[in-house]
């Protein structure tokens, strides 16, 4: 893991526009945390799992009729590369693409944070 501690005290955004949910899940291994306690996640809604995100984006693009590579541009990331096997999405996205990718699909990223 390549994440610097004095990048992300130095820079303000530096963990969320980054890093992946995967790296933050080995710096909070490290830290012997969970990523919920770094983000101080408190909702009550249950988490979302890699598969169940890529559930979801497939579901949304069937609801909008349209691809996967159009709901990209939407989103402003390249899914299609990352969502197989599904864990690999959260290696692949950085924090702040997992917010977008979440507002796009109508939940809070911290229901995916929740599940790492």
């Amino acid at each position: 893991m390549d994440i610097s501690v004095w990048d992300i005290e130095a820079c303000e955004d530096e963990l969320t526009s980054c890093y992946s949910p995967s790296e933050v899940r080995k710096l909070c291994q490290i830290l012997s945390a969970t990523p919920s306690e770094l983000f101080s996640i408190t909702i009550d809604e249950p988490a979302v799992s890699a598969e169940e995100l890529v559930a979801l984006i497939c579901d949304e693009c069937r609801k909008r009729g349209i691809i996967l590579e159009q709901f990209e541009d939407t989103v402003g990331w390249r899914l299609s590369q990352c969502t197989a096997p599904p864990d690999r999405l959260l290696q692949d996205i950085t924090l702040d693409g997992l917010q977008w990718l979440c507002r796009e699909l109508g939940i809070h990223w911290h229901r995916v944070i929740k599940a790492l």
